[in-house]
C-alpha cells in the first residue's frame, strides 16, 4: 500500500477543534426547522381548502368596521388560521419522531443484520472494552452485517443505539488492530449524539416527502392553479435538502475521527488505511458524496485546523434554509398574535428562531474558524499548501474566506425568500418582488464580516478562560445576539422597501429603531470590541492555554507545553478607531451646536423636527463616515472597531447637545438626551450593517481585481523575458 499521500507530516501542537461546538450541529437543527416549517404551509393550506369561504366572508365583514372594531373582529378569524399552521408543523414533526423510532427495525431488516452468535464472543467482549475507552456510560449494542457489506456505520434511536460491522472489521475485532479505530469512529458518532440528529433529520426529510405531495394532490383535484407556483419551489427544495445532507454527513466524519483519535491516534491512523481510494470524477459527485476521501480525511486528522475552515457551501445552505424558515414563521406568528397589541410580533418571532439558528451555526462558525486558524497558521503541517494538496477546503484561511462566507450566507438568504412556501396558501401565484432581495443580501454580508471582525479583534479573550466553554459559551452569546438582531433589521427594511420603496428605506433609517433589544445590542457589542481591543493591545505576552491543543498522550501527536505561541490579535485595532471616533465626534458636536444656534429657539413644531433631522443625519453621517475609514484601512477588524469608534462619535455629539442646552435653558434634561441617544445606538448598528456589507465587498473586490491584473503581468513579463532566449536557441 502506497503510505506516501495517507501519511502527511502530524503536528506535534494538533489544534483541539473540539473545544468549540461544531456548527453543524445548529445546521442540523436548523435544517429540521426548515423541513417541519413546511407543515406550516401545509397547515394554513389546509386552513384554506377547509374552511377558506367562511374565513374570507367573515373577513369582509370586518372591513366594514372601523380600525378599532377591525382587530377585534379578526383576531379569532386570524388566530385560527395560525393554529391551523401550528398544528401541520406538529403533525409532520410527531410523525418524524415515529418515523425515527421505527426506521432502526427497517434498517436491521433491510441490511440483513445479525446479532452476534456465541462464537463472537471475544468480539463483544473486546466491543465492550473499546466502548468504555471510549467514555460511553452504555455499551451500545453490536450487529453484525452480510458479507457484502462495506462500511461499519451507527444507527438506532434516542437512548438506544447500535454499530454495524461488516464480517472483516468483524475479523480483524479479535485483537488490538486498525479494526479498533473504526469503532471508536462508530462510538465518536455516538458521543457527538449524531445518531439522533442524523437519523431524525432524514425521517423529517421522509415525512417532508410525503406531506409535500398533499397540495399536489389537493390541485389535481381542484384545479392545476397552484402547480405551476409550487412545484418549481418543492424540487428545489428537495436539492438544497440533497446537497445540506451531505455537507452534514462529511463534516461529521471529520468530527468523530478527531474524537475518536483523542487517546488513540495511532489506532484512528491504521484505520484509515483500511479504506480504499476515492476520488469522484465530477463536481455534481462531489456534492453528493456522504463521506470525505481518505486523503481528505487524513489530512484533517493530522492537522485538524483544517476541518474548522469555513465553507461557502455550509453558509449557503445555512442562509438558505434560514431564508425558507423565516417568512413561514412570520406568517404564522402573525396571525397568533392579531389582537395582542404586539407591533412587528411576527418579525420578530423569525428574527429570534431563524436569527438564534444563524449565530449558533454561521457565527460560532467564523469564531471557530479563526480560533483555528489563528492557532495553526505558523506550523508547517498546517499550511494552506499542504490543505490545497490534500484535497481540504481553504475557504476559511484569511479575509477571502470570510468574504466566501458572507457571499454564501447573502446569497442563500436571498434564494429562501425566493424558495419559501410562505404566501402561496393566500396568494397562489407568490409572485418575486426584486426588492425583497435587497435586505437579505445586506444583512447576510454586514452581519458575517461584523462576527468575523469581532473574532479577530476577540480570539486573545480565549486565552483568559480555563475551561472551553468559559470562551465559546460568551461567543455563542453574542453570535446569536447580533443575527437575531440584524435578521429583524433585514425584515423590517424588507418590509419598508415592500410597502413604501426607497422612501420607505429613508424613514426606516430615520424612525425604525426604537426597540430596546437593538439598541441592548449595540451596546454591548460596543462594549466587547472596546474590551477586546484594549486587550489585544495591551496584554499579548500570554502563552495559549492548554485545551486550545490535543494531548494525545503518544508518541504521534501531543501539545509541546513548553513552545506554546502567543495568540494575537491581527494588526493594531485600538488607536486608530479612538482616534477617528474623536475627531468624527467633535466634528459632528460643533455642527450640531452650531446649527441648533441657527434654529433656536425651539419653540414650535417647525423647529423641533428642524432639530430632530439635523441630529439624526448628523450621527448617521458620523457614524458612517467612521465606518467606512475603518473597514478601508482594515477590512478584517474594521467591522468590529466601528462599534468603538461609532458609540464615541455619538456621546460627543450628544455632548454638544447638552452644551446646547445648557447654554441656551441653563439645564440639561437627560432624560430627553438618553431619549434620543439610545434609538442613535441602534440607528448606528444599522448603519454599519450598510457600510460594512458595501464597503469590505467593494475593498475585496478591487483588492482581487488589482492582483489578478498583478499576476498577469507578472505572466506577461515572464513571457517576454523568456521568449529572447527560446529565439537564440532556435538559431
Amino acid at each position: 500500500m502506497d503510505q506516501k499521500p495517507l501519511a502527511p507530516a502530524v503536528d506535534r501542537r494538533r489544534v483541539n477543534v473540539l473545544a468549540l461546538p461544531a456548527p453543524t450541529t445548529g445546521l442540523y437543527v436548523l435544517f429540521i426547522a426548515a423541513l417541519l416549517a413546511v407543515g406550516l404551509f401545509v397547515g394554513s393550506w389546509m386552513h384554506n381548502v377547509v374552511l377558506g369561504r367562511e374565513w374570507v366572508q367573515e373577513l369582509g365583514k370586518c372591513l366594514t368596521l372601523d380600525f378599532a372594531q377591525q382587530q377585534q373582529c379578526t383576531a379569532p378569524l386570524e388566530i385560527r388560521r395560525g393554529l391551523w399552521s401550528l398544528a401541520g408543523a406538529g403533525v409532520m414533526a410527531v410523525f418524524a419522531v415515529a418515523v425515527m423510532f421505527v426506521v432502526p427495525l427497517v434498517i436491521r431488516r433491510r441490511r440483513a443484520l445479525q446479532v452476534p452468535a456465541p462464537k463472537h464472543s471475544a468480539v463483544v467482549e473486546r466491543f465492550g472494552q473499546l466502548a468504555s475507552e471510549a467514555g460511553l456510560r452504555r455499551v451500545p449494542k453490536l450487529f453484525i452485517g452480510p458479507a457484502r457489506m462495506g462500511d461499519a456505520f451507527s444507527f438506532g434511536r434516542p437512548g438506544s443505539t447500535a454499530v454495524a460491522l461488516p464480517p472483516k472489521i468483524v475479523g480483524l475485532l479479535v485483537r488490538p488492530g486498525p479494526a479498533d479505530g473504526v469503532v471508536l469512529h462508530e462510538f465518536a458518532h455516538i458521543r457527538h449524539r449524531d445518531v439522533e440528529l442524523a437519523w431524525l433529520a432524514r425521517s423529517s426529510w421522509y415525512v417532508t416527502l410525503v406531506v409535500l405531495l398533499v397540495p399536489v394532490a389537493g390541485a389535481i383535484w381542484e384545479g392545476p392553479s397552484l402547480l405551476p407556483y409550487y412545484l418549481w419551489r418543492a424540487v428545489l427544495l428537495a436539492v438544497v435538502v440533497e446537497i445540506v445532507t451531505a455537507a452534514l454527513l462529511r463534516s461529521r466524519e471529520h468530527d468523530a475521527d478527531l474524537r475518536a483519535a483523542q487517546g488513540s491516534y495511532g489506532k484512528v491512523s491504521a484505520s484509515l488505511g483500511l479504506l480504499g481510494p476515492r476520488t469522484p470524477a465530477t463536481w455534481i459527485r462531489r456534492l453528493r458524496m456522504r463521506h470525505p476521501t481518505r486523503e481528505a480525511r487524513f489530512a484533517v486528522l493530522n492537522a485538524p485546523s483544517k476541518a474548522a475552515t469555513s465553507d461557502f457551501l455550509r453558509s449557503l445552505s445555512a442562509g438558505a434554509l434560514a431564508g425558507t424558515l423565516g417568512p413561514l414563521v412570520v406568517g404564522t406568528a402573525t396571525a397568533l398574535l392579531t389582537g395582542s397589541g404586539v407591533v412587528l410580533g411576527g418579525i420578530w418571532a423569525s428574527a429570534v428562531v431563524t436569527g438564534s439558528l444563524l449565530g449558533f451555526t454561521v457565527g460560532l462558525d467564523l469564531w471557530r474558524s479563526r480560533f483555528a486558524v489563528a492557532l495553526a497558521g505558523a506550523y508547517p503541517a498546517e499550511s494552506p499548501h499542504s490543505a490545497r494538496s490534500a484535497g481540504v477546503p481553504l475557504s476559511g484561511h484569511g479575509l477571502l474566506g470570510v468574504f466566501r462566507v458572507a457571499v454564501g450566507v447573502a446569497v442563500g438568504l436571498a434564494l429562501g425568500q425566493v424558495l419559501s412556501f410562505a404566501g402561496i396558501g393566500q396568494d397562489v401565484s407568490a409572485p418575486v418582488d426584486p426588492m425583497t432581495l435587497i435586505a437579505p443580501i445586506i444583512a447576510g454580508l454586514g452581519t458575517v464580516f461584523i462576527c468575523a471582525g469581532f473574532a479577530s479583534i476577540g480570539l486573545p479573550l480565549a486565552l483568559l478562560a480555563r475551561r472551553p466553554r468559559h470562551f465559546w459559551l460568551p461567543v455563542a452569546l453574542l453570535s446569536t445576539a447580533t443575527f437575531v438582531v440584524t435578521t429583524w433589521m433585514a425584515d423590517s427594511l424588507d418590509l419598508a422597501l415592500t410597502n413604501f420603496g426607497w422612501l420607505g428605506g429613508a424613514l426606516w433609517i430615520q424612525y425604525g429603531y426604537d426597540e430596546w433589544p437593538a439598541i441592548g445590542v449595540a451596546l454591548v457589542l460596543g462594549i466587547t470590541a472596546t474590551i477586546a481591543a484594549c486587550y489585544g493591545q495591551f496584554f499579548r505576552g500570554r502563552e495559549a492555554r492548554g485545551w486550545m491543543y490535543f494531548n494525545d498522550n503518544n508518541d504521534d501527536g501531543g501539545l509541546d507545553s513548553q513552545r506554546r505561541p502567543h495568540l494575537k490579535a491581527p494588526g493594531s485595532s485600538f488607536w486608530l478607531p479612538l482616534v477617528l471616533g474623536l475627531v468624527a465626534g467633535i466634528a459632528g458636536s460643533i455642527i450640531l451646536v452650531s446649527q441648533l444656534l441657527l434654529i433656536s429657539p425651539i419653540r414650535t413644531a417647525e423647529a423641533a423636527s428642524q432639530a430632530d433631522f439635523l441630529w439624526v443625519s448628523t450621527t448617521v453621517l458620523c457614524w458612517a463616515s467612521v465606518s467606512a475609514v475603518l473597514c478601508l484601512v482594515n477590512p478584517a477588524t474594521g467591522p468590529a472597531t466601528t462599534f468603538i469608534a461609532g458609540p464615541l462619535t455619538l456621546a460627543l455629539c450628544a455632548m454638544g447637545v447638552a452644551v446646547f442646552w445648557l447654554a441656551s435653558t441653563d439645564s440639561v434634561p437627560w432624560d430627553v438626551l438618553l431619549s434620543i441617544w439610545a434609538p442613535a445606538m441602534a440607528r448606528g448598528f444599522a448603519i454599519s450593517l450598510i457600510v460594512v456589507s458595501v464597503t469590505v465587498s467593494l475593498r475585496l473586490a478591487v483588492q482581487a481585481v488589482i492582483g489578478f491584473a498583478n499576476r498577469v503581468s507578472r505572466a506577461n513579463r515572464t513571457t517576454r523575458a523568456a521568449e529572447p532566449r527560446g529565439r537564440a536557441a532556435t538559431t
